[in-house]
């Protein structure tokens, strides 16, 4: 029997060893990754694939939001925040204003804008909360439904065009990476 692969990757496991304190096995698939597939030319931020990975996230990010700004200059929202928050609110629930806040991670000054604007445009209403009276709860109106009706399928074509280059398979292990970035 031939050990010719086993020997290669017991090398393998010892050079990332020799370099890594980490002992899971996500890392070092990553570093093996890495190792065997890395670019012929010479990249900078190659070597530190956190720093890379960063880049790459803030990159995709701020390409949706161009794409998306095109969508808003045509509607009555201003915002991928504004869109979100229209979005949770349609699923039926009311939220207290610092609960739709977090579940967006925004800081609360941010927050507050933007249900400032949603509450002038009509598209949310506000009311007391009943169990904390200092707490305020927001609701979608019709007028916010409608505004969902005219830009949701416009943006779902965004977000399908960003993720389009994905097989379905690529598009669930993204899914479950993101995840886990984001917890």
């Amino acid at each position: 029997m031939d050990y010719a692969l086993l020997k290669t990757i017991i090398e393998r496991v010892e050079a990332y060893q020799a370099s890594h304190a980490s002992q899971k096995l996500e890392d070092f698939t990553i570093w093996l990754n890495t190792q065997l597939f890395a670019s012929e030319k010479s990249d900078p931020h190659a070597a530190d694939s956190d720093l890379y990975i960063g880049f790459k996230l803030l990159y995709a990010a701020k390409e949706l939001k161009r794409q998306s700004k095109a969508v808003f200059s045509e509607s009555n929202l201003s915002s991928i925040d504004e869109y979100s928050f229209l979005l949770h609110l349609n699923q039926g629930q009311t939220f207290r204003k610092m609960e739709l806040i977090e579940l967006h991670n925004l800081e609360a000054p941010t927050g507050i804008e933007v249900i400032k604007r949603l509450l002038k445009s009509g598209m949310i209403d506000e009311y007391p909360d009943e169990q904390d009276k200092r707490a305020k709860r927001v609701v979608i109106t019709q007028r916010g439904i409608e505004e969902l009706g005219h830009v949701g399928p416009q943006m779902d074509r965004v977000f399908s065009n960003a993720s389009s280059p994905l097989s379905l398979n690529e598009k669930i292990q993204l899914s479950g990476a993101l995840d886990k970035l984001i917890r």
